[in-house]
């Protein structure tokens, strides 16, 4: 992303260079037909108006650049946050399985010794009689 925020940035340069140096041609060329100097001050004032402009523009530009990365950084990091959540989910759920796994063994064994005991008392949970 770095990389495309400098190359990005390096476009506007060279944009805003372009423009700098048609406006200097355009001002070297009024300096050698013209005489008046009034008129060249006000020329160098619209030209430093542009550049500054330009520069703002450039500056918005990359905000726009800034904006967009930062965007795209925190859905990364969003989704690395969801994952990590649907990570602890199937580690809790794992857990619970078989904590689950471990009481039905439990009860399985229960029943064994109930039925080696010749008790006929115990029902289970479906209400018929364990004989």
């Amino acid at each position: 992303m770095a990389e495309m925020s400098t190359a990005r940035s390096h476009v506007l340069n060279c944009e805003l260079y372009k423009v700098l140096a048609m406006k200097i041609d355009e001002l070297c060329s009024t300096a050698k037909g013209s005489k008046n100097i009034d008129e060249l001050h006000s020329e160098n004032k619209i030209l430093h108006l542009r550049l500054v402009v330009l520069e703002d523009a450039r500056a918005q530009a990359e905000f726009k650049i800034i904006k967009s990365e930062t965007i795209q950084r925190l859905s990364v990091n969003a989704q690395k946050q969801d994952e990590l959540k649907l990570k602890v989910c199937e580690d809790m759920a794992y857990a619970k399985h078989k904590e689950l796994i471990e009481a039905l063994v439990e009860l399985s064994k229960a029943k064994e010794l109930l039925a080696k005991l010749g008790t006929s008392s115990y029902t289970d949970p479906k209400g018929s009689a364990e004989k």
